[in-house]
């Protein structure tokens, strides 16, 4: 697959690739079967459409503050393993925390320093959101992900659908609750023509995208690679054996 241009460096891309490697494995099997509907339904967490709360991402700025020791208070980039370096009790893990998880944490460590350790965490930037698009689009990548948008949406980032594209059998997979990956298919030719089906999806930092091929075009990928590319001659081939068959043969 092609990398995008829009590809966005630094912490969001490595967050990204963070969140989805383990996904790309599926849209592998996404690109073998053809239709999202085929694919092993024991690979996926049932879909949950509940908002977790927001958990901490390599590329966001928080501040620590320290009511009692304001002298020690701070403000700091998640690296991008995932951590932050404090005065006093060193390297922390913050990745994947909510703001109040770590805030606990850091209350607990401070404790073994302070006498009054009072910690909270202010998240004051957050990093850059991205989605990964792939299959049948015009470009294929990583696109970021700005505002609130929908399925559709993110597919027109991608530059829009091929004309080989299956609009109507889109996976969107998205990692659940438990890190589980999970599964919708969203029809987005009905988004389109305002058909019966048409429930556009808002979708989350780290989103999968896969646009399958349409049957028609697996068809003509065949006769590509098998025909064309592999018997000699092509579909407008004028058979001339004939010419060469002696008078009365017969088929």
């Amino acid at each position: 697959m092609k990398r995008s241009t829009h590809c966005p460096t630094g912490f969001a891309s490595a967050s990204l690739y963070t969140a989805v490697l383990s996904l790309l494995a599926l849209l592998a099997a996404c690109a073998q079967v053809g239709k999202a509907t085929d694919l092993n339904p024991d690979r996926f967490a049932p879909w949950q459409d509940t908002i977790e709360e927001y958990r901490l991402r390599p590329g966001d700025q928080i501040e620590i503050k320290l009511t009692y020791n304001p002298e020690l208070s701070d403000r700091v980039l998640i690296g991008p393993d995932g951590r932050i370096a404090l005065t006093l009790v060193g390297v922390v893990q913050a990745e994947g925390k909510t703001a109040d998880e770590l805030a606990k944490e850091l209350t607990e460590r401070f404790g073994k320093e302070l006498r009054r350790p009072d910690v909270v965490v202010i998240l004051r930037e957050y990093s850059q959101r991205a989605v990964l698009v792939g299959g049948e689009v015009v470009q294929p990548g990583v696109h970021p992900l700005v505002g609130h948008i929908g399925v559709l949406e993110g597919i027109l980032m991608a530059g829009g659908l091929k004309d080989t594209a299956d609009a109507q059998q889109v996976a969107l997979i998205r990692r659940g609750p438990d890190h589980r990956p999970m599964l919708r298919v969203v029809d987005v030719k009905s988004i389109l023509t305002g058909g019966p089906n048409a429930n556009d999806v808002p979708l989350h930092a780290d989103d999968v995208i896969y646009v399958p091929r349409s049957n028609i075009a697996e068809v003509d990928l065949w006769i590509d690679q098998y025909v064309n590319q592999l018997l000699p001659f092509t579909r407008s081939f004028n058979y001339t054996i004939n010419k060469n068959l002696a008078p009365g043969t017969v088929f």
